[in-house]
């Protein structure tokens, strides 16, 4: 059982294997996670603690264990290759938890215990454009999009009876764009509706943000200089959104709005890593209406139809998920005419039910991304 909220679990070892032409190390599977141990010291069925991509361990306990120098700067767990296995998370041996035993179960969170946390990379600041400082008030109707697990957190997600859509990860920066519902109505839109000279869409606004941060608004008003924006003007993004609302406020089915949720890449997005172009690109993947997620056909036909015509993510299959196929578009997977591995693909169920999507990360990009100092994946 794994802890798709944790990146530090008790897990149970289902599986040890010999290495080819290694005497004293061998592969232990955890879950969906592999590690490279110790031959011998551990085996089937043990019961113990795992650290995954991600974990930043404290210095003192990772030298307490005598790991420091197999971590990445600032203690994160990394990716290896070694011997053509993968060694993937850090498992930590029983006998640096106090009265384990009896207390504790398979999937039970350990970051705590251990004082580890999960890397968060640095969240950039920027100024509004006319330098006024205002308290910004989150608009509930613009939702943050939905952050899914890695698929070897949550092994067995699905089965050879799913339908799945399998898209190609994009590493960029999040955006999302949504004409949704105001939080609260001005004092001239009260005006326009008493009088009935308001437009149809009075109780809607516009807004952009990343994945935390909302960046504009029309009650609000709009950062000056910023990706999103740039991304916005240059594919009409607000003009589409509007006519799209339109239409559904008409057929009483816009509700509390239309949202997008998309990825920003290219130039100076991403350190190391610009897919070879010399401007910013955006590709879609999802889409909420009346804060619902939309299945995974709907989404394609919204973002090709008369109403948005966006670019959305590359759709690498669509059918019954198997484990051959899954593996097929994530391992010696380059970007185009480069020896540069993609990041990895995103697996939906059809029916874009958010209890059946998942990422699969290639472990080649997390390699390449160290050796070259590749912005961090999310």
């Amino acid at each position: 059982m794994e802890n798709q909220n944790s990146v530090c679990f008790v897990a149970t070892i289902n599986e040890i294997k010999a290495i080819p032409n290694a005497d004293n190390i061998e592969q232990v599977v955890v879950g969906g996670w592999n590690a490279i141990t110790k031959k011998g010291e551990f085996k089937e069925g043990d019961l113990t603690v795992i650290a995954t991509t991600d974990a930043v361990i404290p210095e003192a306990f990772s030298e307490k264990m005598g790991v420091t120098s197999y971590l990445r700067k600032g203690g994160r767990v990394r990716t290896v290759k070694l011997r053509g296995v993968y060694s993937e998370c850090l498992i930590i041996p029983t006998k640096y938890i106090p009265g384990y035993g009896d207390r504790y179960q398979d999937g039970d969170d350990m970051m705590e215990k251990f004082g580890i946390v999960k890397y968060e990379p640095p969240v950039k600041q920027i100024q509004l454009a006319s330098g006024r400082k205002i308290k910004w008030r989150d608009n509930q109707n613009f939702h943050i999009y939905y952050k899914f697990p890695n698929l070897k957190n949550v092994a067995g997600m699905f089965t050879e009876e799913d339908i799945v859509q399998i898209t190609r990860k994009i590493h960029g920066t999040n955006a999302r764009y949504g004409v949704v519902k105001k939080s609260k109505l001005s004092f001239w839109d009260k005006v326009k509706k008493f009088f009935r000279i308001a437009d149809a869409l009075v109780d809607y606004e516009y807004i952009y943000g990343s994945h935390n941060c909302e960046k504009g608004s029309d009650s609000q008003g709009f950062y000056s200089t910023d990706v999103w924006r740039t991304i916005a003007e240059e594919y009409g993004i607000k003009q589409r959104l509007y006519k799209d609302a339109l239409s559904r406020q008409k057929a009483g089915t816009l509700g509390s709005g239309l949202v997008i949720y998309g990825e920003i890449y290219g130039a100076g997005i991403q350190k190391n890593y610009e897919y070879g172009l010399k401007d910013i690109k955006f590709a879609g993947f999802d889409v909420t209406i009346d804060g619902k997620y939309e299945s995974t056909i709907y989404t394609e036909w919204m973002f090709s139809s008369n109403m948005l015509k966006l670019p959305h993510v590359e759709v690498l299959y669509e059918g019954k998920w198997n484990q051959e196929i899954q593996d097929s578009f994530v391992f010696n997977n380059f970007i185009e005419g480069t020896k540069v591995p993609h990041e990895g693909i995103v697996i939906k169920h059809i029916s874009g039910d958010r209890k059946k999507v998942a990422k699969v990360i290639n472990p080649d990009y997390l390699i390449y991304g160290e050796k070259n100092d590749v912005g961090d994946s999310h």
